[in-house]
């Protein structure tokens, strides 16, 4: 006789489930919200959130389809900081905006976790801030978030 083994679902399953709901946030609010593409234009600033969002439910499908031939996951602490940088990053902006977040954040995640050098560390935070003001903010006219204490000061 061939055994059965019992489908279990557990947190192999959630996770991808969760990734594929955001993706279709972000495919949703790109394509209604912020608009994909203009042709006179070119890319809107829904352009990334959609590519991003196509990548996402993509790895997520296959993540799913795959988590059931997988091992039970192990939850080393370790594991727990980026989940957690996001959730700082989260309620940071809510404070100071999107982009002093993701500074601060590139900043401290550098320096501290990943030991670079004060050179290495400023030289990829000015690229990478170059990078993201002049493709989002400048070319992509991407709205983000100010936080409370921008409000307080210009209004």
């Amino acid at each position: 006789m061939t055994e059965k083994r019992a489908i279990r679902f557990g947190s192999k399953q959630i996770i991808p489930l969760a990734a594929a709901a955001v993706a279709g946030v972000f495919i949703y609010l790109g394509l209604t919200e912020y608009h994909f593409w203009d042709p006179l234009k070119g890319p809107r600033p829904g352009f990334f959130p959609v590519i991003i969002g196509v990548a996402l439910l993509a790895a997520s499908v296959l993540a799913f389809a795959l988590s059931f031939r997988e091992e039970a996951p192990e939850w080393p602490a370790k594991n727990w900081l980026v989940p957690l940088s996001v959730i700082a990053i989260m309620g940071a902006t809510f404070l100071i905006g999107l982009l002093p977040s993701i500074a601060v954040y590139l900043i401290v995640w550098l320096r501290w976790f990943e030991k670079y050098s004060w050179k290495t560390t400023l030289i990829a935070f000015a690229v990478t801030m170059a990078i993201v003001m002049g493709a989002f903010v400048l070319w992509l006219g991407v709205p983000f978030p100010h936080g409370l204490v921008y409000d307080a000061i210009m209004y």
